[in-house]
């Protein structure tokens, strides 16, 4: 058996090889096999047809053939509606109406309802019980780091890029926010705040740039900003902070603006909890508890299913 350590593929046969072959594991086990047998004639056609909604799907079929006739009945206003609620995650009008409906399916909830600017499909939440009065997370920004990135024409695949944040002011925040928290103890703090630090004469500063956060809001935004710091700016540091309650918070959309490109990981929520591993270990997760006790816990979660 030939035993190799990397096969190069000339760009004009990147394609085929791409739908003749897979590899089984790309990190530990480097097993290169044929793509798995094409499904049958049957299992096509159960594929192509409308799916079967039945309070929740069951089986299987097409999402696209059944929400389908219910995109034709929209005006073209309401399809404008969709457009621009899609635009704060980078889809279309019709791609978001795909993932919110099908999300609707799954939990058995009425659809399709008009979208939301606040929030669409996935939202963080920050859930509080007792015995725990808070929970804090942070997200940090220095300078050179790496994350997760799909690789255009493989969007099934991902592959570890070094990204170099060059940092300037003004910095600006926003937070799109839902929030049902009940004091507990005396003293209390909700917010997402910047805490950014920066050198003069030796010595390192920290300047904060908070977005308050009300403990009982329906979904709002919010948004703060900062222009001005003494000393050169080394780096700075996300964190979604709440003590002194419990509850929950809900969260979408987020975003840290500096040089018109928004650098917040995960600004979509897609899945706040993720860590990354084997091949990916050295890419940071989206955010890091700093406080995390018994009964306080993070995730993403379809807001109307709760």
């Amino acid at each position: 058996m030939a035993k190799t350590q990397r096969v190069e593929y000339p760009d004009e046969l990147k394609t085929l090889a791409g739908k003749a072959l897979e590899n089984r594991d790309r990190f530990i086990l480097g097993v290169v096999q044929g793509h798995k047998r094409e499904p049958s004639k049957v299992q096509k056609r159960m594929l192509k047809r409308a799916a079967i909604i039945n309070s929740p799907q069951v089986g299987r079929g097409s999402l696209f053939r059944y929400l389908s006739p219910f995109w034709r009945t929209l005006t073209q206003t309401q399809k404008d509606q969709w457009a621009g609620a899609a635009a704060f995650s980078n889809l279309n009008n019709w791609q978001l109406f795909i993932s919110d409906n099908a999300a609707r399916i799954r939990n058995d909830i009425t659809f399709p309802i008009p979208p939301s600017d606040l929030w669409q499909v996935r939202a963080g939440r920050l859930l509080i019980e007792n015995p725990a009065t808070e929970i804090v997370l942070k997200q940090e920004h220095p300078q050179i780091y790496y994350i997760s990135q799909k690789i255009v024409g493989q969007s099934w695949k991902s592959e570890v890029v070094k990204l170099e944040e060059i940092f300037s002011l003004p910095l600006t925040l926003e937070l799109r926010y839902k929030s049902n928290l009940v004091a507990t103890g005396p003293t209390q703090s909700a917010r997402y705040f910047a805490r950014v630090r920066s050198s003069y004469q030796g010595v390192d500063r920290f300047t904060d740039c908070n977005v308050n956060i009300t403990p009982i809001e329906d979904w709002n935004l919010t948004t703060a900003s900062i222009s001005d710091v003494i000393g050169r700016v080394i780096s700075y540091t996300l964190y979604l902070e709440i003590i002194g309650y419990t509850g929950e918070v809900l969260f979408d959309n987020i975003r840290a603006v500096h040089g018109g490109t928004n650098w917040a990981l995960d600004p979509r929520c897609d899945d706040i909890s993720k860590t990354f591993t084997k091949g990916f270990a050295a890419v940071p997760p989206f955010w890091v508890p700093v406080s995390l006790p018994a009964g306080a816990s993070f995730a993403t979660e379809y807001p109307p299913a709760l």
